[in-house]
């Protein structure tokens, strides 16, 4: 009888569990841009939010320059400060449409004071040159406070997407320092504080250079207030320096802090196994194995499968579950023309189990109940001597089939050649999920009937391999 599994071949492709597809390898670089896809799909961003992105951004930028430096006299400017206005508008609309009195009682008014060109009134012949022309300008800088709404994206994105949560927070960490920073050099601009900076430094240099040395705290002292107004101003940003520098150190701790709370939590579960096995006087050598496998289990997360998803409603489970395993559930013999609801019951028996370097999955002899997928890791199918080398399974095969439909003992040793991260089907499950599909069960019991009659477990002329019946 030949074996639950597919010997190796030279070439032979071992697809993982996890791959979309046995049929076709997705080139590198077509995978990196499908990544790619999926995360900015991820963001939420269409094509017109990314626009709205981008113009609410530039207006945080653009607007405290023009109010302090007064016209820029570019004609780009003036076209893109009026093309902004016409986008914002439209994105007015869209959102009354959408959302209605909320969006009337929320951000509508912070949307509607962006949509004003109150940079653009201030060029009107009869007005610039006058005092209401910097009414205007200082007007304009309500503009930039639509940049506020990056606070509730940087939420929501924490909560839908499956970005790096540090990593997602030190970017937009990052963009708001850089943009205070800004900020702040261009008041520094309309305090006339320029005129102490380094002369070979032009006006907006030597305020973001003062700017950055004062809000992270360096303070070379080269650049100094002068008057009543900069000192003050002073005073405030460096208050705001040392408040951004214990935002960080808080940061920096609270991720130390988790990290801490989850390694702590392994730390103490193996303290505790080994204080059992010290009080049972377990053998020095079981005891480092029983060490290396909560070790390999704290450094792969394998654990965390199941702890994630029992916390999840069953249907959300079972979607998971089939996506990760399908693939490799349809290339079992016995489950051959198997429907969709078939796998989608039998995916929530499946176990997830290691074995150590040395370990056997099956004895011969023993009666098997078992059938196991390899989702990493390497075994060696031993023949009847336990000898000699039948077959290598990697990454994709399975092994043990035969062992879901009849009580007979395992005709092999398969041992683990390394760390191998298995996922096991047992008698008890399968029958349960049968119980409710009784064409399948009555095809599989014909196909394993078919085997047991064409094996010929005596039949010296035939492989090893291909008699075992695991």
């Amino acid at each position: 009888m030949r074996l639950g599994y597919k010997a190796p071949v030279e070439g032979r492709h071992h697809a993982s569990m996890t791959s979309p597809s046995r049929s076709r390898q997705i080139p590198p670089q077509e995978a990196e841009t499908k990544a790619l896809s999926v995360r900015l799909h991820e963001l939420g961003l269409e094509p017109w939010d990314a626009l709205v992105l981008a113009a609410t951004v530039f207006l945080a930028i653009v607007m405290p320059i023009e109010a302090v430096f007064g016209s820029l006299d570019a004609l780009w400017l003036m076209v893109a400060s009026a093309a902004i206005s016409i986008v914002l508008a439209v994105d007015i609309r869209r959102r009354l449409r959408a959302e209605g009195q909320p969006y009337l009682q929320g951000w509508f008014p912070v949307d509607l004071l962006a949509v004003i060109p109150f940079d653009l009134f201030a060029e009107i012949p009869g007005i610039a040159g006058t005092t209401v022309e910097t009414g205007l300008r200082l007007l304009a800088l309500t503009r930039a406070l639509r940049v506020t709404r990056l606070f509730s994206l940087q939420r929501r994105w924490r909560l839908q997407t499956s970005l790096n949560p540090a990593v997602l927070r030190l970017s937009f960490f990052a963009f708001w320092i850089a943009l205070v920073a800004h900020w702040m050099a261009s008041g520094w601009i309309a305090l006339d504080g320029p005129t102490s900076a380094p002369a070979d430094l032009g006006p907006y240099q030597g305020s973001l250079y003062w700017a950055i040395t004062t809000l992270t705290t360096v303070g070379y002292g080269d650049i100094t207030p002068i008057g009543v107004t900069q000192t003050y101003y002073t005073m405030v940003a460096m208050a705001f320096g040392a408040a951004m520098y214990g935002y960080i150190i808080g940061n920096v701790a609270s991720l130390l802090s988790n990290l801490d709370v989850i390694r702590a939590k392994h730390l103490r579960r193996v303290e505790t196994v080994n204080q059992f096995m010290r009080d049972r006087q377990v053998p020095h050598e079981l005891q480092a194995q029983v060490r290396d496998y909560y070790n390999y289990i704290w450094e792969t997360r394998v654990g965390q499968e199941t702890e994630i998803l029992e916390h999840l409603p069953k249907p959300l489970r079972v979607e998971i579950a089939l996506h990760t395993h399908r693939n490799i559930l349809e290339q079992v013999p016995l489950f051959a023309g198997a429907g969709n609801e078939f796998f989608r019951e039998l995916v929530g028996h499946l176990q997830p189990t290691v074995f150590l370097p040395g370990q056997s999955l099956m004895r011969r002899g023993e009666i098997g109940r078992e059938l196991y997928f390899i989702d990493q890791g390497s075994v060696e199918v031993l023949d009847r001597n336990d000898e000699e080398v039948l077959a290598v399974l990697t990454d994709g095969d399975f092994v043990g089939e035969m062992a879901l439909l009849a009580d007979q003992p395992r005709a092999n040793t398969v041992v683990a050649l390394e760390y191998c991260r298995v996922y096991a089907l047992d008698r008890t499950g399968l029958d349960h999920v049968l119980a409710g599909f009784p064409d399948v069960a009555a095809k599989m019991h014909s196909i394993a009937e078919a085997r047991r009659i064409e094996s010929t477990p005596d039949d010296a002329a035939s492989p090893p391999a291909e008699r075992s019946g695991l």
